[in-house]
């Protein structure tokens, strides 16, 4: 494995990167078919991998997997992209990457790729773009060929997203580059499928060599689905122009164009200004771009809560808005921060909102005032990758829309016809993994239902039928009222709608507090048989509030995408019914669990950092048990009135739980670093709850055993009083240990089993500074003290092996501690 795992060094921070499956079969593949092309045509063949599935780490580690390879003899490997922006981004992950045998060197001149190649015999990692390869002026002139640079066969030449649109001049580039590297082996990396009609690629690099398609890649999650809304805006036609006149306009190519060819395109393209930058439509457009924003990001920030080890500040989701050209990009940014003036600032390390385009001082404005320098953008760019910066919306033309990856962008508001691969392409940019996401979302308002059907017609079968990409918004729709109708089945024995309608804060929380205890409460059908049955059951999910928990984290799924729908409007109070229900249920789940030790899932976690926010921005309160009208329970309090009270109370079953997770905490506390005792109560508290959850105890039952539980752990602390002189807290622990078993007891009594625990107290201070742990030798050593002590007090043969066990496993919950004393 050591050539599938990467470290990332950028200064500050080194990051460990682990191969995926996918990634390791492909890579072994590639190497497989590189070796035996260079016995060949040269061919190595093409790797498929659909975007946002690791295609530049893919890349790297093959890269390493060649130049590691013997036979090859110190290979050179020549990568090339076909923009600069994508040449650096590509470069700067190999130039982090602290895998490769050595750092590359990224060409910036057509003279410097010649001089490198040619006066290389081995070795080297080169990255160029694809025109270094053309020929100059002279030599077009005069007709001569690209100059040969190298005939050496052990030169790999790795193509980042070889398009059609570049090989298919017989005369072009691809022409150019055999010229130049005749003996060379060629293997090309694509997000997108090679099209059925495109010879020319194959006959470039050969057939695939391995696929990776959207549908496996959202059931693996190595990406996540993107959903498709059709939100047009209305275009006011000229009586001579015709909708495929401006998508033909609109759908031309400015991708790797300097400025001058640029301003050139979009001189041609006026029409698109005329038409898709009309005032009243940019107008409309930028209203609609806001509303629909804020409510995406209200739906789709519980999703992107931090949890444990990631930076506890408020998220912001981050979205990409695509323009037909830059002038209208300005424009509607104007339009934004008219509505929005608290979006802008002229500095570019702050504001809500920008636009990022390439220009020159050359052009009018209202482009200038975009125009900036590259490494301005580059600021730009870097936080859109941070979701704790408060930036959110970016505008753009063409940047950024192939090779920039953003994890936390969910959400693209397309204004613009793409079309095929570089539609596909576009919509890469909102299917990263980050966090809770679990969609993105494209957003057009131009006509794009057809574009994206005849793009995914390229792709596999299953693409096509599964529609990873591009499924439209109103099934979502339809999946949220079918997850809303199941859910409203779940509780249709709680009649908790009259409640709700009573109106105010206090009815909405005793409609949920009703909610909660139903679907909690061992008493409600479908929770105290484990073989419940419904036509929403799921293998695994059987009990009713499981059910809730798995359809309700669906509903907010489906809801942070379809929340747009108008067809929805009649559906949002129940559905925010059930989502602030989700949410209480949640924490009931996490206090169970922080109670007992466990870790809380970070799904979990997440939707409690989202009502943390909510009751904070409300002025609200957080804590569980005064939101279902509880008081906060307390051993001092806890009486046999007290019991009564709570058996009648209108939530028996939470004032049982908030009894139980209290129990689990004090216990846990008292009995702090004590294996023996801690599992004994735990144990204990479990087998009370389950017994109560299978209705073999009633709720009075429970409330008395838990009161008497309540009073063990109160004495829990008194313990080692008892004995003459007192036990310590780590003694009694040794102590408990050693006397579990009964017969020990009874044979040696408890003074004995009380000098033993003393002097493993002893025996663990002896050597504090040693992670004994972690060190077998002092960990024998350890166990050989133990048996010693305990042969020397004549513990019973037969039971002094779980003795041992029993002792290194207290010692080992004992040791951070001591090492830090």
């Amino acid at each position: 494995m050591k050539h599938f795992v990467a470290f990332d060094h950028n200064g500050e921070k080194t990051t460990k990167r682990i191969a995926k499956p996918h990634q390791y079969f492909a890579v072994r593949k590639a190497l497989t078919h590189t070796l035996a092309a260079i016995g060949s045509n040269g061919k190595a063949g093409v790797v498929w991998h659909t975007q946002g599935s690791g295609k530049s780490m893919e890349m790297e580690l093959y890269a390493n997997l060649v130049m590691s390879e013997p036979t090859l003899l110190n290979p050179t490997i020549v990568a090339i992209t076909d923009r600069n922006d994508l040449d650096g981004q590509l470069y700067q992950t190999f130039a982090q990457s602290t895998l490769l045998p050595e750092r590359p060197l990224q060409i910036t001149t057509r003279r410097q790729l010649r001089e490198e190649l040619q006066g290389r015999n081995s070795g080297g990692i080169i990255f160029t773009t694809l025109q270094k390869f053309g020929r100059t002026d002279d030599e077009r002139a005069s007709g001569a060929d690209h100059p040969l640079l190298t005939d050496r066969h052990n030169v790999v030449v790795i193509v980042d997203e070889a398009h059609r649109s570049h090989y298919d001049d017989l005369d072009g580039y691809a022409r150019h580059l055999k010229d130049a590297l005749p003996n060379a082996t060629l293997i090309a990396f694509t997000g997108t499928p090679i099209s059925t009609a495109d010879r020319n690629t194959r006959e470039v690099f050969g057939d695939y060599i391995d696929i990776y398609d959207l549908t496996r890649a959202v059931e693996d999650g190595a990406t996540v689905p993107v959903l498709f809304e059709p939100r047009l805006v209305k275009v006011a036609l000229a009586s001579s122009l015709t909708p495929e006149e401006i998508d033909t306009a609109a759908d031309e190519q400015t991708a790797g164009l300097d400025d001058s060819e640029r301003d050139r395109v979009e001189r041609a393209v006026a029409v698109i200004n005329a038409i898709y930058g009309a005032p009243e439509r940019l107008h409309a457009l930028a209203a609609d771009i806001v509303s629909h924003w804020e409510q995406r990001q209200k739906f789709m920030t519980p999703f992107l809560q931090p949890v444990e080890g990631e930076p506890d500040l408020p998220p912001h989701g981050k979205g990409i808005i695509v323009c037909g050209t830059r002038e209208i990009a300005a424009k509607l940014y104007d339009e934004i921060v008219a509505l929005r003036p608290q979006w802008h600032s002229d500095d570019i390390t702050k504001g809500v909102i920008k636009v990022v385009y390439s220009g020159s001082a050359s052009d009018p404005q209202p482009i200038q005032k975009h125009v900036r320098r590259e490494s301005q953008n580059k600021t730009i760019k870097e936080r859109l990758k941070h979701i704790e910066d408060e930036l959110e919306l970016v505008i753009v033309k063409d940047m950024m829309l192939t090779g920039f990856d953003a994890p936390p962008w969910h959400t693209m508001y397309l204004d613009r016809p793409l079309k095929g691969a570089q539609l596909m392409q576009a919509l890469a940019r909102v299917n990263r993994t980050f966090r809770g996401k679990q969609d993105g979302l494209l957003v057009a308002y131009a006509p794009l239902a057809d574009n994206l059907k005849a793009a995914l017609a390229e792709y596999t079968e299953r693409d096509v039928a599964n529609q990873p990409v591009g499924k439209d918004i109103d099934e979502a729709a339809a999946e949220t009222r079918r997850l809303v109708a199941a859910i409203g089945n779940l509780l249709s024995g709680c009649d908790w709608r009259p409640v709700l309608e009573g109106g105010g804060r206090a009815a909405a929380r005793d409609a949920v507090r009703m909610a909660v205890e139903y679907l909690r409460s061992p008493n409600t059908p479908g929770n105290a048989v484990a073989g419940a049955s419904s036509d929403d059951a799921v293998e695994g999910q059987v009990t009713l509030k499981d059910r809730f928990r798995m359809l309700s984290g669906q509903l907010g799924r489906m809801w942070a995408v379809s929340s747009g729908s108008d067809t929805l409007a009649d559906l949002r109070r129940e559905i925010a019914f059930y989502e602030e229900v989700r949410g209480w249920m949640a924490k009931w789940d996490a206090r169970e669990r922080e109670a007992s030790g466990q870790p809380i899932p970070e799904d979990v976690q997440r939707v409690l950092r989202g009502l943390v926010a909510d009751a904070t921005a409300a002025g609200g309160v957080t804590d569980i048990y005064a939101e279902v009208g509880l008081e906060q329970p307390d051993l001092r309090s806890l009486t046999p009135a007290a019991a009564e009270q709570l058996q009648h109370s209108s939530s028996p079953h939470l004032a049982i739980e908030a009894l139980r997770d209290m129990l689990l905490a004090e216990s846990r506390a008292a009995t702090r670093n004590n294996i023996v005792r801690r599992t004994m109560f735990s144990e204990r508290i479990t087998d009370l709850m389950t017994r109560y959850t299978n209705q073999q105890l009633t709720a009075a039952e429970v409330l008395s055993e838990l009161i008497t539980t309540a009073d063990d752990v109160r004495g829990e602390a008194a313990r080692g009083q008892r004995f003459d002189p007192p036990l310590s807290h780590d003694e009694l622990a040794f102590y408990d240990a050693v006397s579990e078993n009964d017969s020990a007891v009874q044979i040696m009594g408890d003074i004995e089993l009380a000098e033993i625990a003393r002097e493993l107290v002893v025996v663990m201070r002896k050597d504090t500074r040693t992670d004994w742990r972690v060190r077998d030798d002092v960990k024998a050593a350890l166990r050989k003290s133990v048996k010693r002590l305990l042969r020397k007090h004549k513990y019973p043969p037969d039971k002094q092996p779980d003795a041992v066990k029993r002792v290194i496993e207290q010692m080992n919950e004992l040791a951070p501690e001591y090492s830090q004393r």
